[in-house]
């Protein structure tokens, strides 16, 4: 689970636009979009980043197919997390 948040954190840090662009379009002010991103779903947003970088943003097949496998991996890390808890 540690795993999607440091790359995320490490392309912040090193490549600030990789991050910050993508998500300029959305109503929340550029700081608090990631950090939330970072915390809630990295997998995802790493996903829409590249697709919005290299693959054209969600107006491509491939953007959404990988921001579709990004959200499938958050939700299995979420899910997994909970049933550990649980036993």
């Amino acid at each position: 689970m540690l795993a999607p948040r440091l790359i995320l954190l490490l392309m912040w840090l090193f490549n600030s636009a990789f991050v910050l662009q993508p998500l300029a379009a959305f109503a929340v002010p550029n700081p608090i979009l990631p950090m939330l991103d970072l915390l809630i779903l990295p997998t995802t947003t790493l996903g829409y980043c590249w697709a919005a970088g290299s693959l054209g943003g969600l107006s491509s097949f491939g953007g959404v197919l990988v921001v579709a496998i990004g959200l499938i991996i958050d939700l299995d890390l979420i899910g997994n997390g909970r049933g550990v808890g649980r036993r």
